[in-house]
């Protein structure tokens, strides 16, 4: 097995691949030998498909070699998270109430995998229906930090986090409606992109409605835009998905950041930060001001808005638990049950105040961006925390805002990218959030990349 393969970047594959000197065969081998070695401790992957992997690598090997490859994905080893259907692979949601019967069709971004001869391992870990900002569930068990497997990778998307920052895979598709995407990708040192709302297609009407997004997992912000210019493109399915406005999404990630104009928040002004995360945050803003950006601490004239969003959010816990034959719910998820019965004492005045306060909060957010070009906060206001636990007080402070910047941004449909920006002083990966107006994920790549080219990473785990 080699590293080098199961580390390489996206465009380091390519250079193999268009060469001779690496085969798709090669690095599919190295990254199944990976999840062998390593899922035993880590438990990313919740199902894996290597033999109709191998079939996609042989016909990637064979496309290459013949000068016929499909893009920049062709050949590219890609985990899918275990919400996102994956046709002829179970689809079990992290629930103990689903089955492992194969699905029949792939989600839109799965299709424009496909379509870019991409090689799908199999499905990652997540938290039961998405519902925690941790992975565990009673179907799969617990999924652990690579840094520290007494720590969590942070979810729900926690096994697509891992099997990147392990090397089990070059890519992961996460799911994002509080944070699932940015969380893990903190908490486990890799970059991890919520795009603006409707910019990757979603595989069925979003039961999170206006806030639900899909989108990629990867090393670096580099492969993060590449894979976005293939799974960014409309599907009549999600017949909100953005239009394809013909935006190459690696195009403009050399050209820095001197003479943006940055506004720092690192709590948004309601979080309650680490030390160690705050300094961190402080720290790469410097570096944008050192590469020529004009940093202005500022924030956005909003209040927390977990109270309308969880009023939204619990109207999802009861379309997710009604989806769910009555026999089956009290095996489900018992926060999410919880969620739902409270949802039942919302009024439909309650609904109505909550979505437009989601539109007065998304309103103030886009003035603030008539100001800046980027925005910067921390992506989590803590380090990873112990495994088991369902939030850093387990569960005495559920509102605790330690993710806030995220909910926040899925409220508001804005682009947001977490991007490695140290270690604390136990080792544990603290996330850069950088954001951006509606829109403008070109320019949150754009901004990320710098930095990232400036402070590179934090390397790669020390696996135990």
């Amino acid at each position: 097995m080699s590293d080098d393969l199961c580390f390489s970047s996206i465009a380091e594959l390519n250079a193999g691949y268009r060469s001779g000197a690496v085969s798709p065969v090669d690095v599919l081998e190295a990254c199944l030998q990976r999840i062998e070695l390593l899922d035993g401790t880590y438990n990313a992957m919740a199902h894996v498909a290597a033999d109709t992997a191998r079939q996609q690598a042989q016909a990637s090997a064979t496309r290459w070699a013949e000068g016929a490859q499909r893009g920049p994905l062709d050949g590219v080893p890609v985990g899918v998270k275990d919400l996102i259907p994956v046709a002829g692979m179970p689809l079990r949601y992290g629930s103990l109430t689903s089955d492992d019967k194969p699905v029949m069709e792939d989600a839109p971004s799965v299709t424009h995998l496909r379509n870019g001869g991409a090689v799908i391992t199999g499905k990652t870990c997540t938290a039961e229906h998405g519902w925690d900002g941790v992975c565990e569930n009673r179907l799969t068990g617990l999924t652990r930090n690579p840094w520290n497997p007494e720590k969590t990778p942070g979810g729900s998307s926690g096994g697509s986090a891992v099997a990147v920052a392990t090397g089990m895979a070059a890519l992961a598709l996460g799911g994002d409606e509080g944070g699932s995407i940015r969380i893990p990708s903190s908490f486990c040192g890799i970059a991890g992109l919520k795009g603006s709302w409707g910019r990757v297609p979603l595989h069925q009407p979003a039961l999170c409605g206006t806030w639900s997004h899909v989108g990629p997992m990867a090393r670096s912000v580099g492969d993060l835009a590449l894979a976005l210019n293939v799974i960014g493109k409309p599907d009549p399915r999600d017949w909100e998905s953005l239009p394809d406005d013909g935006t190459d999404f690696s195009a403009g990630l050399g050209k820095g950041v001197a003479g943006l104009k940055v506004g720092l928040s690192p709590d948004l002004g309601f979080m309650e930060l680490d030390a160690e995360v705050e300094a961190a945050v402080r720290a790469a803003a410097d570096v944008f001001g050192d590469l020529g950006a004009e940093v202005v601490e500022a924030t956005p004239e909003i209040e927390d808005p977990i109270a309308p969003y969880y009023v939204l959010v619990r109207l999802a816990a009861r379309a997710i638990v009604d989806s769910v034959p009555a026999a089956k719910r009290p095996l489900l998820n018992e926060q999410m049950r919880k969620d739902a019965a409270a949802a039942d004492r919302h009024t439909a005045m309650d609904v109505k105040h909550a979505e437009l306060e989601q539109r007065r909060i998304g309103a103030a957010m886009a003035q603030f961006f008539t100001g800046f070009d980027i925005m910067l906060t921390a992506a989590t206001s803590v380090p990873a925390f112990d495994v088991g636990m369902s939030d850093p007080d387990n569960g005495k402070r559920a509102d605790l805002p330690w993710s806030g910047a995220l909910y926040t941004t899925n409220f508001t449909r804005q682009p947001g990218l977490s991007v490695p920006c140290g270690l604390t002083s136990d080792g544990l990966p603290v996330g850069l959030h950088v954001v951006g107006a509606r829109h403008a994920d070109a320019m949150v790549l754009r901004a990320a990349a710098a930095y990232e080219a400036a402070r590179p990473g934090v390397g790669h785990p020390p696996l135990a």
